[in-house]
């Protein structure tokens, strides 16, 4: 059997050729375009790496507790001391500090970080996967342009070019995580009750194929809900037109088909496709195809799953989907691809670790992100837990749950797709052979946006996005959970985007793009 783990230097080259595929026989197409605009991560030759001992400000005598906060499926996982005090045994010959772990719940992540940076509270590097141009517009975050160059030469080794993205202006404010990089909706439904209806994943291409499957599901279990939001206060249509648009600033982009040779900056609220999600949506909700208050529940999608309570949800489908959410729901799990494969700058930085303004120590801080992106025994402790205990390595370096141990029962679980630079760890029993190398063809071959690389300023426009993001929050849940007449909703919410100042945000993205687009 194949290893099924990818060495730092291989996951380099991996990431290198990811974004640098121009030569490569897809062509342009699908294949970012060099910008030049691209703020440069840091010479590595000016790099010093971490050598045991030998710096005077990781080894300064000073014992000081890094707090990582994260979210998982439960905030209180029973391996958590244990995860702890061995990360620790391994990070004590670098530098002078205690890890400590703080995991939240995914249904309150956003609120909790988002208060404890408000606060002060004690955290000193966190996992962000939204607003992270907001955090630094609020002087929320500590720049790392310079520190990376020290403290995490391994980090820089390991994501090459993609931590470009990460940079807001002339600054850096976070490290991206190897994982999916595209961007893609698919429907992730339950592999048993899909099999009971007799289609197969392959016939299901279309929303007409997905309404098909329904019809089936709700004649074999009409108590159950076929579609949970993928996400707090969201509807269960939140993300089916995502291959459509390159969604910049607060419903303000560009279709992704755009390239007649000038970038016409839409607000994508007011397109005939988002009229036809919302009709969609009041359709498929008055069939009893969503659950019931959608937009208002806190349970996560999994433990509605588990529950048994729902098919399935549209979420994000990439090559480690089925075997995160069989993890996570303790059920076999199946992902079916419904939208385009589209590569944008928000796609490469949307999920970043990142340290906050109040961290105490940032050069610790970011010398335990560089351990964790280049040391596997670490990796594997942060991602499945104790060795034996949580899981066990089987044949051809792969893990999987031991005897008598389960989704239900494992003391420690996190999804790859944050634990940093996964593919230096082992793989779950469940990925395919080559999962890593799927990873970079689901990346190398996704139809990039006109705008990939451009990253909007939005410090002229700071009042309307605070305006827009509230009646965003009063009316998107309730368009995407079909819960009113989509025509007049749909105009509402457009009346009072106008008011609130989205042609100010259209009119600013388009001149930002006409001189971004003219110095290419």
């Amino acid at each position: 059997m194949m290893k099924k783990r990818i060495h730092l230097l291989s996951l380099a080259v991996s990431a290198a050729l990811i974004l640098g595929a121009c030569g490569n026989s897809s062509g342009a197409e699908t294949t970012p375009p060099d910008t030049g605009d691209s703020k440069p991560a840091g010479e590595t030759t000016q790099a010093q790496g971490i050598e045991e001992n030998g710096d005077s400000v990781l080894k300064d005598g000073s014992l000081t507790e890094i707090w990582v906060t994260f979210p998982a499926t439960s905030s209180a996982p029973a391996s958590l001391s244990e995860v702890e005090d061995a990360i620790n045994a391994k990070v004590s010959g670098t530098m002078d500090a205690v890890i400590k772990l703080k995991v939240l719940e995914w249904g309150t992540y956003t609120d909790q970080t988002n208060l404890m940076l408000s606060s002060g509270e004690k955290m000193d590097l966190f996992f962000s996967y939204s607003g992270t141009k907001d955090y630094v517009n609020k002087g929320q975050l500590t720049p790392i342009t310079g520190l990376i160059d020290v403290y995490g030469k391994d980090l820089q080794e390991a994501m090459g070019k993609y931590i470009d993205a990460c940079y807001v202006g002339d600054e850096l404010y976070g490290v991206p995580t190897f994982r999916d990089l595209a961007t893609q909706a698919g429907l992730v439904c339950r592999k048993d009750i899909l099999e009971e209806t007799g289609m197969s994943a392959e016939q299901i291409k279309t929303l007409d194929d997905v309404e098909k499957l329904f019809t089936k599901v709700k004649e074999l279990h009409p108590e159950m809900s076929l579609l949970v939001s993928s996400e707090p206060k969201r509807g269960p249509l939140a993300n089916i037109n995502r291959g459509l648009f390159d969604m910049i600033q607060s419903g303000v982009g560009v279709y992704m088909n755009d390239n007649d040779g000038h970038i016409d900056i839409v607000n994508t609220y007011e397109t005939p496709e988002y009229m036809e999600l919302a009709q969609k949506a009041l359709d498929w909700n008055k069939k009893g195809y969503f659950i019931a208050d959608s937009t208002t529940i806190t349970d996560v999608r999994q433990d509605l799953i588990k529950a048994g309570n729902c098919f399935g949800y549209i979420g994000n489908s990439h090559p480690g989907t089925t075997t995160q959410e069989t993890m996570n729901t303790g059920m076999d799990m199946v992902t079916i691809p419904l939208t385009d494969r589209i590569l944008t700058t928000s796609g490469v930085n949307f999920g970043q670790w990142t340290l906050p303004a109040a961290c105490e120590s940032p050069e610790k801080a970011l010398a335990f992100l560089n351990i964790l992106y280049s040391d596997p025994e670490v990796q594997n402790l942060f991602r499945y837990g104790i060795e034996g205990k949580d899981y066990v390595v089987k044949e051809g370096e792969i893990a999987g749950y031991p005897d008598g141990v389960n989704n239900s029962n494992v003391g420690w679980t996190n999804e790859s797709w944050i634990t940093g630079n996964a593919a230096i760890g082992y793989a779950w029993e469940t990925d395919p052979e080559n999962v890593w190398e799927e990873y970079q063809n689901y990346n190398d071959t996704a139809k990039v946006s006109p705008l990939y690389g451009f990253i909007f300023d939005s410090s002229k426009v700071k009042n309307e996005i605070v305006a827009i993001a509230n009646v965003i929050d009063k009316y998107q849940g309730i368009v995407e959970a079909g819960l009113n007449d989509p025509e007049s909703t749909v105009a509402k919410f457009n009346e009072e985007l106008r008011a609130a100042g989205i042609q100010k945000i259209v009119d600013e993205m388009q001149a930002q793009t006409d001189a971004w687009a003219a110095g290419k």
